[in-house]
């Protein structure tokens, strides 16, 4: 090959082809091709759940800094509690927003109330699993330096008991019934003064106080009342049955450690002994709160209202489960 035909053959490389019309320029020999055909394997009824795992991680939010945030983390679980109530996601769940009872901000405590009966509408055993962790924080709300939180706990007292009543009353029904009457400001720890006091706030917290009073007639009926009563004779075959509710037994706290005080003296007075059977609580509840009750009925019920209304009732009640007691008291 001679000399000039090897520089022609270099030349070509640095020329610019002049292109037809309608013509790609042809491609070089040392090119790579990147297309690529993406490839899938498809397995029948195959069902991956990424909705609990979004689920999970929204969980910390429930105890975020910001109060928004708080608030449509429970409106979102609102929604997703029909899809969710038979998931392992509720006890986590559960636990994370039940401290919310004592939240700040009345509409996250707005959004929790709502949490709660839309979970007992589905399934009440799972408000019936963690009766004892509402408990703690009801009466911690009944206590509450805040006076917004301490009026809340009433309405999430009465919505428990809506769902969980049998639990609620086996479990904390002296403690409860304690905390309802410091919040309506009727504990006699609290002194002679405390009915002019109430006086003087019944007209300006009104629909509060009728919510306590409806909470009081709901732990004086679940807790003193027989509702076998209202049956056709006794049924022994419960006794042999699957009980229908959760821990049934957990009242007795078989399973439970706890102090043991050393002043025999003591050993009486147990508050939770109150708990055990109907006949208990009705003598704890004629000997201890039924006088001081009946004293503040009578000026809440003169004055009228709604507030009349639902302390009339609670006399009804009183009369009717205690007309001889009550009368002499």
């Amino acid at each position: 090959m001679t000399k000039s035909r090897k520089q022609k053959q270099k030349k070509k490389d640095f020329l610019k082809k002049k292109l037809k019309v309608g013509k790609t320029a042809p491609k070089p020999s040392n090119v790579t091709d990147t297309s690529y055909v993406a490839r899938t394997i498809t397995i029948r009824n195959q069902h991956l759940d990424h909705h609990s795992d979004d689920l999970i991680k929204r969980l910390p939010l429930l105890r975020h800094h910001n109060e928004t945030v708080r608030k449509e983390t429970l409106q979102h679980f609102i929604k997703c509690v029909p899809k969710i109530i038979r998931s392992k996601i509720m006890t986590p769940l559960l636990k994370q927003s039940i401290p919310l009872i004592c939240d700040n901000i009345k509409s996250v405590r707005d959004s929790l109330l709502e949490l709660i009966e839309e979970i007992g509408l589905h399934d009440e055993q799972v408000l019936q699993l963690h009766c004892n962790v509402f408990v703690l924080y009801i009466s911690m709300s009944m206590t509450h330096i805040v006076p917004r939180i301490q009026c809340d706990s009433t309405r999430f007292l009465l919505a428990l008991l809506q769902f969980s009543s049998h639990e609620i009353v086996k479990h904390a029904w002296t403690k409860l019934l304690n905390g309802n009457l410091t919040v309506l400001g009727w504990n006699d720890k609290i002194g002679a003064n405390q009915t002019s006091g109430s006086l003087q706030t019944r007209k300006r917290d009104s629909k509060n106080i009728k919510t306590h009073l409806d909470c009081l007639y709901k732990l004086i009926e679940y807790g003193c009342t027989d509702p076998t009563l209202s049956e056709e004779g006794p049924k022994q075959s419960n006794k042999y049955l699957i009980p229908e509710t959760p821990q049934p037994y957990a009242q007795l706290k078989l399973f439970v450690r706890s102090l043991k005080s050393q002043d025999p003296s003591v050993a009486g007075q147990d508050p939770a002994l109150a708990n055990q059977d109907l006949a208990t609580r009705r003598a704890l509840f004629a000997e201890q709160y039924l006088p001081n009750i009946q004293r503040q009925l009578p000026p809440l019920i003169s004055d009228g209202g709604d507030c009349g209304k639902s302390a009339h009732s609670i006399e009804l009640i009183i009369g009717a489960e205690f007309g001889s007691e009550s009368k002499t008291g």
